[in-house]
């Protein structure tokens, strides 16, 4: 078990400070105080001790019991429609990247009509990701906005240092969505992604969390309207945690959550991740590598972002030294953060294993302990991919990855509570 961690909080990324009220849904923005006396310490195997500590000290909120639709690439888009088309209240969605194509025109069509049937859409999107100045995206925001959609667009900070990363979609209170995926041909057609589909507590969470970002942007909801309707916890649902990050150096709740994780593990770690150069997390991959535990990592070999790839691959003999499999999908670019832990620990969502979205950006994450979603997300995702994948069992570091690496490591931010 966790055997000492003493913190004297200040204004801390609490579930009360991040998780609004029903009526006035405010959240605190300000950064925390926290001074640590002592570095926290796992037992592995030690799954209480662990959820204890993201409790305590990474913000996680939890979620009771929940169905957990685990959805790979296409699978996603019959039950999103599904959800949006018989929407009786409310849409909200919180989304990176809304692309102006095919699938964005198409789903805008499907918010219209429900705007014009007099359910509240509302739509939060960041402008970097969503290139909003962008004429065809303007087009797209255009139309969705004279059709009675609520739009607002996060604006992008000085060299983007801040931006909201966040796939969130929830509709009337009751049936929620989060993952890897933004909205578009890319996401939905051409990469491979994922994007789980949620029933149970969790989702008024998901709700909270939407509307802390949109309050924060300047929106606004009617008076009376049922946005957290009652959520039981779902039969032979998995146990499930919330954990939402806030960027700008507010906190590095998901940064926590991955970490304790690594050092609670006892068998195996597997990881599927596109822009994995955070030099805190490869460390502790290795650290759980050298004490026995089997590290399998699978990242794309077609990345979008060469630096990233660089980056990633820099690190490529360290892990491999330490005793860690690290496999290339080979198929396309693989877009999904994902992990699974002793078959028992799953994390998925919005954030990638890099700086950016550790410390920068505004993420969300859902953790669940449970034997049979961890199962389903190694049948689903893990075992298919690896087979689709090539074993690197050696690497010659270039000088283009070593100065990627370089670059990567100047990005992050240190956090004195993670182990």
């Amino acid at each position: 078990m966790i055997a000492s961690f003493l913190l004297v909080i200040g204004a801390t990324a609490s579930a009360q400070d991040w998780a609004p009220s029903p009526v006035a849904f405010k959240f605190q923005r300000g950064a925390p105080t926290i001074a640590v006396m002592a570095k926290p310490v796992f037992t592995p195997g030690d799954w209480l001790g662990y959820l204890a500590y993201i409790d305590a000290s990474a913000g996680a909120q939890n979620a009771g019991k929940n169905s957990i639709d685990f959805l790979v690439d296409r699978e996603v888009m019959a039950p999103a429609l599904a959800a949006v088309s018989g929407a009786r209240n409310s849409i909200h969605i919180e989304v990176f990247q809304y692309q102006a194509d095919k699938i964005g025109w198409s789903l805008a069509r499907v918010l219209a009509k429900k705007a014009a049937g007099g359910v509240r859409v509302r739509v939060l999107l960041d402008a970097k990701g969503s290139n909003t100045d962008h004429q065809d995206v303007k087009a797209l925001l255009g139309y969705l906005r004279g059709e009675g959609v609520h739009v607002l667009v996060r604006p992008a900070p000085p060299l983007d240092t801040h931006l909201d990363h966040r796939k969130v979609m929830v509709v009337d209170g009751l049936i929620g969505f989060t993952g890897g995926m933004n909205i578009g041909e890319t996401y939905q057609e051409q990469w491979h992604d994922q994007q789980s589909l949620i029933r149970g507590p969790a989702v008024a969470l998901l709700q909270k969390a939407f509307l802390s970002q949109w309050q924060a942007v300047g929106g606004t909801t009617e008076p009376g309207e049922n946005l957290l309707p009652p959520s039981a916890d779902q039969p032979d649902g998995a146990q499930t945690r919330v954990v939402a990050h806030l960027g700008a150096d507010h906190d590095q709740n998901i940064r926590r959550a991955y970490l304790a994780a690594f050092a609670t593990s006892q068998k195996l770690i597997r990881i599927a991740d596109p822009y994995f150069v955070d030099a805190g997390v490869i460390k502790a991959l290795e650290t759980a590598a050298r004490r026995g535990v089997k590290v399998q990592i699978v990242l794309p070999a077609k990345n979008n972002i060469k630096l990233m790839q660089d980056a990633s691959r820099a690190f490529y003999p360290d892990l491999l030294s330490a005793g860690a499999e690290v496999y290339e999908y080979q198929n396309r670019m693989a877009h999904e953060k994902v992990a699974v832990i002793d078959d028992y620990w799953t994390t998925f969502g919005s954030s990638n294993l890099d700086p950016r979205s550790l410390v920068h950006n505004d993420e969300l994450n859902i953790v669940a302990t449970d034997a049979r979603l961890a199962s389903t997300v190694n049948a689903k995702l893990f075992e298919p991919d690896l087979r689709q994948s090539r074993r690197i069992l050696s690497h010659k570091v270039t000088a283009a990855e070593r100065a990627a690496r370089a670059i990567a490591g100047q990005l992050f931010t240190d956090d004195p509570m993670v182990p």
